[in-house]
């Protein structure tokens, strides 16, 4: 069969033929020899109504297809054309059953066709992608997309993405088509005749030196790090007295981004920590960026730049290191550094490429990583975009402590760009694991910048604190498996086997030994499920949270608890001594990874016996159950009460300078919580609040319903109906894009399901996180492409969600966030500041919930075009003594009460 293509996309009226769904529109693009040479698009009669989310998604109404052929009418046609040809759509999945079906109607039946899935496809030849979505797809390779969502646009699209995809595949290097086609049997896509196609061809070409080989895998060959050019550097006060401007288009002068430079500028300067909470649209990154460049170059040693997200870090790296290429006069150098776990080991993925291909998220994984080695330099995850399946897998890639080949070390490679940098861009996480390191990790440094500074108190308290749970240790045993089927220990069985060697016996020892681990493990985190719901006092809670005291629990329960867990760490100490044993009987067995495996169970049962038997007063105990979910769907945490003096004696002491910064750090204009929490109250640190540049007093509005119910008066599930009757009047009346804003999944899922209930004809799309799978980015993305859709979400979505202009004109926040009172850290805290004479409310909660509404209400604008509405459905904003700190937190904006009814008038 020559390489015809047969490219095809569906427009339907659901998802479920046989309940029923009909196809509306169908479009079909014939590739010949690398060419489009035919086209072919109708709109198909369903001859039943087209859903109201279908009409908005689609833009094809009834009239669209009233006078439509019916499917039947146009079958032999598209079944001719589909024959003798590659069958190709962006999910396969979905438009080859959904044809199959409506051409059986149609009394058309013939074989399937080899398929083509360029959802798959793009997964693996393009494997750093943020999105696969179609739309998407033609936004990132500069594919035209005149009407998306309609099938004739579709599939061209469709069409013209495969080509590309082909071109991709036939620039691989030779050794990696030849992995990619020994796993291509287990893909979707029935891609092995193309790909024996290109190899064939590859074998005739020259040797490719772009690349170097690895154990049987290409990797893109690394560029060489240049020396450090020794320029004369001008100084910033030269450079800020002559520039009135950066020079980049479309450049709008903004005072506070100048002013937050000088402040920048001073306190490195001068070996002073300053806190600058500079608001949204002020350019902070640029500000903290230039003057620290200038410094770095300067004193000839790196400043390092602390973020909290990966979005950000991206930002400064692909947004804002391009703009100060053209805003300072000299050349600079500017390095990424993250924790070990973060790339890749070569070691691992070559050991993991020849196991067995045990699921579809193995194949697809192997695959993506197959391709990212030739284009990667970094080795670093956070470039690819995993399935869920394939994040699973990364803890048995990542490199740990074990030894790698030098010139093929990822994370050694990263640390040698950072000793050559002026800038170092780290994350908070692996800024801990430095500050508490023996030996260092980023070069030496006394200036530190730490934007989203907000997090730095949370993320040191999960760095500090433990953590694990059923699932983990489950998953870790499932991969060590057992001596008959798969995994790690049937590896060890099979070298040890191929070696004759009697050593074999180990295996059965081991064998037994990991079968009483894992009843006792599934026995034990039921009891402790069993021990933390009998304290559960509220009936909606779908996640209960117990915090426990190890020197004051009792009861028989406990001590079972107890006893059990002390067999467990036994069981588990027989076993490492075993394993032991044959690792000096057999050191060249040491690489296997069943030896990391035992090492990793072995670690979480030290964990375990540390969260249940230390009885440290300064740290915070609970187990987490989920309340519906299996037996053993448990997890424990522990974290640190208090980290004030760690700061202080750690982070600032050490350092000349350390600059905070955050759209989000004080509460009415008093940066008295973060000094506090961050022990930097003896330090005396510039403070200083730098406004956004938006007018918010007509760009915004507050409004608050007075017609809702106090929460304090009614119940959960009656305050959820009278948001969920709130909510469906708002998007009757305004017509728009709402994000909705909640603090507990269980208010979130009451309400989501009365409003899908009320919302019957489905005219508004509903998007709630939790009830949809998806990241919150997904779902954000989701969101944009309807006109008139709500999204409801909780802590994920209070910042870090940019949806500019008509993407979002209306907020909602339907509960101030405080923490709820079931918050076991929440519940330490407080108990440890009043045992000092604090008061745990205005000390903790209230600054804590301010600063998590301004986040919120940082949402709504995003640029100086942005208009919104804040819709706060909590009267305690206006009624309880508390709230004018809220308001006052905020820039002066329009704040009115009335009856919704008013409230729409107004909108």
């Amino acid at each position: 069969m020559g390489e015809r293509f047969v490219v095809i996309d569906l427009e339907t009226t659901g998802n479920a033929p046989k309940k029923g769904d009909r196809i509306i529109q169908i479009g079909m693009v014939i590739i010949e020899e690398g060419k489009i040479t035919e086209r072919f698009s109708s709109f198909i009669n369903p001859e039943r109504d087209i859903p109201p989310f279908i009409q908005q998604l689609t833009q094809i109404d009834e009239q669209a297809v009233s006078g439509a052929p019916v499917f039947s009418q146009l079958a032999s046609e598209i079944a001719e054309r589909i024959k003798q040809s590659y069958f190709v759509a962006h999910n396969v999945a979905f438009d080859w059953p959904f044809l199959q079906e409506e051409l059986n109607m149609a009394g058309i039946s013939f074989p399937a066709p080899p398929m083509i899935d360029t959802v798959e496809m793009s997964r693996i030849l393009f494997p750093t992608l943020e999105s696969y979505k179609l739309n998407d797809l033609a936004q990132t390779l500069l594919i035209a997309h005149e009407n998306p969502h309609q099938a004739d646009s579709d599939a061209e699209v469709t069409a013209k993405l495969w080509l590309i995809l082909l071109d991709k595949l036939k620039s691989l290097p030779l050794v990696t088509l030849q992995q990619l086609q020994r796993l291509s049997r287990d893909m979707k896509s029935d891609v092995h005749p193309i790909i024996d196609a290109i190899i064939a061809k590859k074998m005739t070409s020259l040797h490719d030196d772009r690349y170097v080989y690895y154990r049987g895998v290409a990797l893109k060959k690394p560029a060489d790090v240049a020396q450090k050019k020794q320029e004369n550097t001008a100084s910033f006060s030269e450079w800020i007295a002559n520039a009135s401007a950066l020079p980049f288009r479309h450049y709008e002068h903004r005072k506070g981004q100048w002013e937050m430079m000088e402040i920048v500028h001073e306190a490195l300067e001068t070996s002073q920590h300053a806190l600058i909470e500079a608001g949204t649209g002020m350019g902070k990154s640029l500000a903290y960026f230039i003057p620290s460049l200038y410094f770095a170059r300067k004193q000839q040693k790196p400043v390092v730049i602390s973020t909290y997200t990966l979005q950000l870090q991206q930002q400064l790296i692909e947004r804002d290191v391009p703009l100060l290429q053209t805003i300072v006069p000299f050349s600079f150098r500017i390095a990424l550094l993250k924790g070990k776990r973060n790339y890749l080991s070569l070691e691992k993925f070559v050991q993991f490429l020849h196991e067995q291909n045990k699921t579809y998220d193995v194949v697809l994984t192997k695959c993506q990583l197959l391709v990212w080695l030739t284009e990667t330099e970094t080795g670093d995850v956070d470039e690819l975009q995993l399935s869920s399946g394939g994040q699973l897998l990364w803890p048995t890639l990542h490199m740990d402590e074990g030894k790698e080949e030098v010139e093929y070390d990822f994370f050694l490679r990263a640390r040698k760009r950072a000793n050559e940098a002026d800038i170092v861009i780290t994350n908070h996480a692996f800024l801990m694991q430095d500050l508490t390191a023996d030996v260092p990790l980023l070069p030496s440094y006394e200036q530190l910048i730490v934007d989203e500074a907000h997090h730095l108190e949370d993320v040191a308290s999960q760095y500090f604190g433990q953590h694990i749970d059923y699932v983990t240790i489950r998953l870790l045993l499932t991969r060590i498996g057992n001596a008959d089927g798969d995994g790690s220990l049937f590896q060890l069985k099979k070298w040890l086997e191929k070696q004759a060697d009697t050593a074999v016996s180990y295996v059965f020892h081991f064998q037994s030994l990991l079968g009483d681990i894992q009843l006792e493990c599934d026995e034990w985190f039921r009891m402790i499920r069993r021990y933390a719901l009998v304290k559960q006092t509220n009936p909606n809670v779908m996640r209960f949270r117990y915090r426990f005291q190890p020197e004051k629990e009792h009861g028989r329960s406990w001590e079972a608890i107890r006893e059990l867990l002390w067999r467990l760490c036994h069981r588990t100490s027989e076993l490492v001594h075993k394993v032991a044993e044959l690792k000096m009987r057999k050191p060249s067995l040491s690489s296997l990874s069943f030896f990391a495996d035992v090492a990793m169970l072995s670690q979480m049962m030290n964990v375990l016996r540390h969260l249940f038997e230390s009885d440290d007063p300064m740290v915070v105990r609970w187990i987490e159950v989920d309340v519906k979910g299996a037996a053993n769907a448990t997890a424990v945490y522990s974290q640190p009460i208090e980290l004030d003096s760690f700061f202080a004696e750690q982070l600032f002491a050490k350092k000349k300078s350390v600059i905070l910064t955050s759209a989000t750090l004080t509460m009415n204009g008093s940066f008295a919580y973060p000094l506090s929490r961050l022990g930097l109250e003896d330090f005396y640190p510039m403070c200083r609040v730098i406004p956004s540049p938006f007018h918010y007093e007509q760009q915004a509005k507050i409004m608050i319903p007075s017609d809702l119910p106090a929460i304090s008066d009614v119940s959960l599930e009656e305050y959820a109906q009278a948001v969920a009757m709130q909510l469906l009047k708002m998007a009757e009346r305004l017509k728009g894009k709402m994000l909705v804003l909640f603090t507990s999944h269980e208010l979130l899922r009451m309400t989501a399901s009365i409003v899908k209930e009320k919302n019957d004809d489905e005219t508004l799309v509903l998007l709630a996180q939790g009830m949809q799978g998806g990241s919150a980015a997904k779902l954000t993305k989701a969101f944009q492409q309807f006109e008139q859709a709500m999204l409801f979400g909780t802590s994920s979505f209070w910042e870090g969600i940019d949806l500019l202009g008509e993407q979002l004109s209306f907020v909602v926040i339907v509960r101030l966030p405080f923490a709820p009172p079931d918050d076991p850290v929440m519940e330490a805290k407080s108990e440890y500041i009043r045992a000092k004479g604090g008061h745990p409310f205005y000390d903790l909660s209230l600054p804590q919930a301010v600063i998590r509404f301004k986040q919120g209400f940082g949402r709504l604008i995003r640029t100086k075009e942005d208009k919104g509405v804040l819709f706060v459905f909590d009267r305690r904003l206006v009624t309880a003594s508390y709230g004018k700190y809220f308001l006052s937190s905020l820039p002066p904006v329009p704040v009115y009460e009335e009856p919704l009814e008013k409230l729409l008038q107004k909108v």
